[in-house]
C-alpha cells in the first residue's frame, strides 16, 4: 500500500528560497558566502557552441549520449518536424552534421538517444497521429527515419520520450487518455506496445528513469514513482500527489521529475506560463514504505509575474543533476533566465550559485520572423540542460531556442 506524506511535516519543512534581488546574479563573493563554501566562486563557463545553422524553426530539447558522442536537438515552429544531429566528439566544437524529417506532427518537443546504439527517438506533437519516431543516426551526415508510430488515444501526439534500459521506450502523451505508453524497442524498426499507466485521467508530461524505477511528472497529479522491473506491468510504489498535499507555495503543473543519482530525493520542476511562475521542489522518497516528504521549494531571483507579453518567460523547463563531486548541483534550463546552477547539497536549503545566459551567435541567426512565435525571438530562451543524463564527463549541455547548442562546465565548485 502506498502511504501519503505527513502534511504537518510538509508545512513545517517547506522552504521558499528567492535568493537575491530581481535582476542579474550577485557578486561571486556574495554567492560563496550565501552558499557557505568559504572563498569558492562557482561559475558556469562556455566550452563549445553551435548555432545549428540559420534555422527557420526554433530548437527544442537537446538529448545527449556521450558514449556515442552524439546529440539530437528537436524543432519547434515554422518547420516540418525534424531532428538535428550533432557530433560532440570535440566538446569545444560541436557540429551539426545532418537533419532529417521525422514524419507526422508539427514539431519535436523532446527526444532521447538509445543507451548503446545510435538510434534517436523523437516525441512528435501536433495531432493524434503525430506519435513518435525512430531515427538511425549511424551515418551522422545522412540520418535515416526508420519508422513513425502513431499512438492510439494520443490527443496531440507524444510530448516526451525516455528510454528504459536497452529494450524499452516510455512515451508520455501529455494530452489524451492514456498517460504513458511503454514500447518494446528491441527491434527499433518494429516497436511493439507492451503496457501503459495513468492516474485518474490526468496527463503525464514526462518520465525519468533511475535503475528499474520510473519517476512520472503527472502534471496536476504531481509525482508518481513506478517499479518497472517488469516493463509489461508498471506498479505504483510512491507518490507525492499535488491534489492531496499542502505546502506554503502553489503546487502546479508538474513538468519533470528527475531523481538524484544516489540520494533518495527527486527534483520536481514546474512549468507555468502565466501569472506567478512555477517552482522547483525537492521531495524525499522512501520506496520501502511509499512515504514522500517535501523538503524545499524555490524559485530563481529574476522571477516576476508573467503577462500576456511575457508568457513563459520566468518559469522553469528541463533540469538535471550533475555528476561526481557535482551530483548535488541542479542544472536547469529556465527559458529567459538561461542556464542556472543550484547547490542542493542541503536539500532543505537550495542556493543558486551561477547562471549562464546563452547569447552566443545571436547576430548570426534569424530572428523576428513573422511566422514564428514571438517568445522564441526573445534571446535567450533556453529549453533545458543535461549533465548526468548525458554521461560521466561533468559537462552541461543546453539548447537555446534561437542561438543553438551549448557545452558548458561548472568551475570552482
Amino acid at each position: 500500500m502506498v502511504m501519503v506524506v505527513n502534511r504537518e511535516a510538509v508545512r513545517r519543512r517547506t522552504v521558499l528560497k528567492t535568493i537575491g534581488a530581481v535582476g542579474a546574479i550577485g557578486s561571486a563573493s556574495g554567492i560563496a558566502s550565501a552558499n557557505g563554501r568559504g572563498n569558492r566562486s562557482p561559475k558556469l563557463e562556455l566550452v563549445g557552441h553551435s548555432t545549428l545553422g540559420v534555422r527557420d524553426g526554433a530548437n527544442t530539447h537537446a538529448a545527449v549520449n556521450e558514449d556515442l558522442e552524439l546529440a539530437a536537438v528537436g524543432s519547434f515552429a515554422s518547420v516540418d518536424p525534424e531532428v538535428r544531429i550533432v557530433d560532440i566528439s570535440d566538446p569545444s566544437d560541436p557540429e551539426m552534421t545532418g537533419v532529417t524529417d521525422v514524419g507526422r506532427g508539427n514539431d519535436v518537443r523532446n527526444s532521447d538517444i538509445h543507451p548503446t546504439e545510435p538510434y534517436v527517438f523523437t516525441a512528435n506533437e501536433g495531432g493524434p497521429d503525430a506519435g513518435w519516431a525512430v531515427v538511425d543516426a549511424s551515418d551522422r551526415a545522412d540520418p535515416e527515419l526508420l519508422t513513425h508510430v502513431s499512438v492510439e488515444g494520443a490527443g496531440a501526439g507524444v510530448h516526451n520520450v525516455q528510454t528504459f534500459g536497452e529494450d524499452y521506450l516510455i512515451c508520455a502523451l501529455h494530452h489524451g487518455d492514456r498517460g504513458i505508453v511503454v514500447y518494446d524497442i528491441s527491434e527499433p524498426g518494429a516497436p511493439e506496445e507492451v503496457s501503459e499507466f495513468q492516474v485518474d485521467d490526468h496527463m503525464v508530461h514526462a518520465a525519468h528513469v533511475r535503475d528499474e524505477y520510473v519517476f512520472l511528472a503527472h502534471w496536476n497529479a504531481g509525482l508518481y514513482i513506478l517499479d518497472m522491473s517488469d516493463p509489461t506491468d508498471p506498479v505504483e510504489l510512491a507518490r507525492f500527489d499535488y491534489r492531496e498535499e499542502e505546502a506554503d507555495v502553489p503546487l502546479r503543473n508538474c513538468h519533470h521529475t528527475v531523481p538524484h543519482p544516489s540520494r533518495d530525493i527527486v527534483l520536481l520542476g514546474e512549468e507555468v506560463g502565466s501569472s506567478e511562475p512555477g517552482y522547483k521542489h525537492i521531495v524525499e522518497f522512501n520506496l520501502d514504505d511509499g512515504e514522500t516528504e517535501l523538503l524545499s521549494s524555490f524559485q530563481f531571483p529574476q522571477h516576476a509575474n508573467q503577462t500576456d507579453s511575457t508568457t513563459f518567460w520566468w518559469t522553469g523547463h528541463f533540469s538535471d543533476w550533475g555528476v561526481d563531486d557535482q551530483e548535488d548541483v541542479v542544472f536547469s534550463g529556465d527559458y529567459k533566465a538561461g542556464v542556472q546552477a543550484f547547490d542542493v547539497s542541503d536539500p532543505e536549503d537550495p542556493v543558486r550559485i551561477s547562471q549562464y545566459m546563452p547569447n552566443e551567435g545571436v547576430g548570426e541567426v534569424r530572428r523576428e520572423d513573422p511566422v514564428r512565435s514571438d517568445l522564441l525571438d526573445h534571446v535567450p530562451f533556453t529549453w533545458g540542460a543535461e549533465s548526468q543524463l548525458a554521461g560521466d564527463s561533468g559537462y552541461i549541455y543546453a539548447a537555446d531556442a534561437t542561438t543553438g547548442f551549448y557545452v558548458l562546465e561548472l568551475e570552482g565548485y
